[in-house]
């Protein structure tokens, strides 16, 4: 070997030796099977971790808190056959300065996991409009919830509170920022269930959420107030898909009460342009999939059933002013039942800003009518069964549609 050769050796070996490679911390409980467990809570292993650290959490119930401001992986794993980590604080408060509260809190980092836990924000003991609740929340933060079951964020009383969001909230996944910078958060493959409002919110400009493959089940509007499967407000650009989202039927509710109650299963309320909405199943809702207002936007290949009180994609442009450019394409809908006299595959409103779609390919059987669509939007030819109208055009009937018996 030559001297150059043996030196280059050296450097190597010294570059390697200064290295921090990333550990492995072990949490588990006393009286458990958890070998080589250090910690007994996971927030000291938090608190133990340097940056980039894998947590891996034992099978048992850990009655905590946890806040990450650094990048980490808290993962659950098995043990003797045993394979459900619980996380269920026995009481809540808000952390890291928030003035929200959640079992788990990410905030100001990137690149944290949470995989395999399941967690439970249920005994948060939050009443009317004082504290929103999240099962976790990324807050300017990124990185990954997968394959977790998260519940419990059903705040009691909630009926009061006037305001559509924040207060009297209850949220499977929160994820929003505080105006700057810009974050990626993928929520995927996970059970979301028992929330008082939304099983996945993304509030803001400068979020990427991609939510994928979960399981969200709500109750629907018999919890008082207005409930969402995955709710984008105001700029994040989404890309929703392959989820099934199940809400909730009128049953004994009024009319009135039903529709200022309502569920939805995606909703849309001015999120950023190019959001992607597809192959997703959506039943037992008052509205499938509600747009208000957005812009170069896919609707694309969903499956919506058991629609009861509005349509099964309600579109209108109100929130920013405008709703164009987007395509609607391959919807399949199944059983819209009206309260009152009307509901339809796809309906679109009138006067709000709609114009420059294209609705193409929709399936529609059981409804009041197939599509109605505004003159500033183009519409493909569908497959319309057992609807009382085909198509129907907004504009020339704004606010008195056609009536339920020809």
């Amino acid at each position: 070997m030559s001297i150059a050769t043996r030196m280059l050796l050296a450097a190597a070996i010294l570059s390697l030796g200064s290295l921090s490679w990333a550990a492995t911390l072990s949490v588990g409980q006393p009286n458990t099977n958890c070998p080589g467990a250090i910690y007994g809570t996971i927030t000291a292993a938090v608190n133990a971790a340097s940056p980039g650290d894998t947590i891996e959490i034992c099978p048992a119930t850990y009655a905590e808190q946890v806040l990450i401001t650094k990048p980490l992986s808290l993962i659950g794993v098995n043990a003797n056959g045993v394979g459900r980590v619980l996380v269920q604080p026995s009481t809540m408060s808000p952390v890291g300065g928030l003035s929200s509260e959640a079992v788990i809190t990410v905030m100001n980092t990137y690149g944290v996991t949470i995989k395999n836990l399941a967690v439970d924000a249920s005994k948060n003991g939050t009443s009317g409009c004082a504290v929103p609740v999240a099962v976790i929340h990324y807050y300017n933060a990124s990185g990954d919830v997968e394959s977790n079951a998260l519940s419990g964020a059903l705040v009691s009383d909630p009926t009061n509170c006037a305001t559509l969001l924040p207060l009297g909230s209850g949220f499977g996944v929160q994820v929003d920022s505080s105006g700057s910078g810009s974050f990626r958060v993928n929520v995927a493959n996970n059970s979301i269930h028992d929330y008082t409002r939304n099983g996945v919110l993304a509030r803001g400009a400068g979020i990427v959420v991609t939510v994928n493959g979960n399981t969200i089940s709500g109750i629907g509007p018999s919890v008082g107030v207005y409930q969402f499967g995955v709710f984008l407000e105001n700029g994040p650009v989404g890309v929703i898909a392959n989820n099934t989202i199940t809400e909730g039927l009128c049953g004994a509710l009024s009319l009135t009460d039903c529709k200022s109650a309502r569920s939805e299963g995606v909703t849309l309320r001015s999120p950023g342009n190019g959001t992607v909405v597809e192959n997703n199943v959506i039943t037992n809702a008052q509205s499938g999939i509600f747009i208000n207002g957005g812009s170069q936007m896919i609707i694309r290949n969903n499956t919506i059933r058991n629609i009861q009180g509005y349509d099964g994609i309600d579109i209108q442009g109100t929130a920013s002013g405008s709703f164009t450019q987007s395509l609607i394409q391959g919807n399949t809908i199944f059983n819209v039942t009206p309260i009152g006299d009307y509901g339809c595959g796809i309906w679109e409103d009138s006067g709000t800003g709609v114009a420059g779609n294209l609705i193409d390919g929709t399936t529609v059987n059981d409804a009041y009518c197939g599509v109605a669509y505004v003159e500033a939007d183009h519409v493909l030819p569908g497959d319309y069964n057992n609807a009382l109208y085909l198509l129907l055009d907004t504009d020339a009937n704004p606010t008195n549609p056609p009536p339920t018996e020809p």
